[in-house]
């Protein structure tokens, strides 16, 4: 005869007891990367953490950030509040993450960009905000789940559509860089259309208003171009008669 254990309020596990055998069999459920698996006796030999569905309650100790060794981490369908730990990113064997539907708050680490092994991601439904990191990891797991984000409104940046306002956003970065960038170059060629327009007004005005520099200019004018035609005539004279002797 095989008898169910009832099951203990906010723990997400079974256990039944064979008669039969005369041993206590546990299996638990474990969820990892949206999938729901059952483990026998092979779960002392699964490094994972899925405290799901247990109305926990307080912030998410720091402490758990040197277990560098966990492959699953899921603290889903909680009461868990405060920020995500900052140096979640020491986590480095971690493949999936599962934070979803808590009461987390403000920004999410950049140190989660650094988990290049996490195949799956779930921070949806929590009060998170700011910019969401960059990495090529998490753009990853965004095209293969759009969701990972839903219902965290106060969330910007790529690849969401909700642009980010404020100093820290790239896109101010990068435009504020080009003004930097571009503000002296346009000082330089405005000084010098000015001083071209300046000097040829002087030149003008002079000449307009001063017969003897006109005069002389012009004259100065007529000279060089009598002289530069001449020595266009003379140099191709040379150069055609050369060309006839040969």
């Amino acid at each position: 005869m095989t008898q169910k254990h009832p099951r203990k309020p906010g723990l997400d596990m079974s256990a039944w007891y064979t008669e039969e055998v005369g041993k206590f069999r546990e299996v638990w459920p474990i969820v990892m990367k949206r999938q729901e698996l059952k483990y026998g006796t092979g779960i002392f030999y699964m490094v994972g953490m899925d405290l799901s569905l247990n109305y926990l309650t307080g912030e998410i100790p720091d402490g758990i950030t040197s277990l560098n060794g966990l492959l699953n981490l899921n603290f889903s369908c909680n009461q868990l509040s405060g920020e995500i730990p900052r140096k979640i990113g020491a986590m480095k064997s971690l493949e999936s993450l599962d934070l979803s539907r808590n009461n987390l708050s403000g920004e999410i680490p950049t140190s989660l960009s650094d988990l290049t092994y996490l195949s799956s991601l779930d921070l949806s439904y929590n009060n998170l905000i700011g910019r969401i990191p960059q990495g090529r990891q998490l753009d990853t797991l965004y095209l293969e789940n759009q969701s990972i984000y839903t219902g965290n409104i106060g969330l910007c940046g790529t690849p969401l559509e909700r642009n980010c306002s404020g100093n820290n956003s790239p896109e101010h970065d990068n435009q504020q860089k080009n003004q930097n960038v571009s503000e002296p170059v346009l000082f330089f060629y405005f000084g010098l259309g000015s001083g071209f327009v300046a000097g040829l007004w002087v030149v003008f005005c002079t000449l307009l208003f001063k017969k003897v520099w006109r005069v002389a200019y012009f004259r100065l004018f007529d000279k060089s171009y009598d002289k530069a035609y001449v020595f266009v005539v003379v140099t191709w004279g040379r150069i055609t008669g050369k060309a006839t002797t040969t």
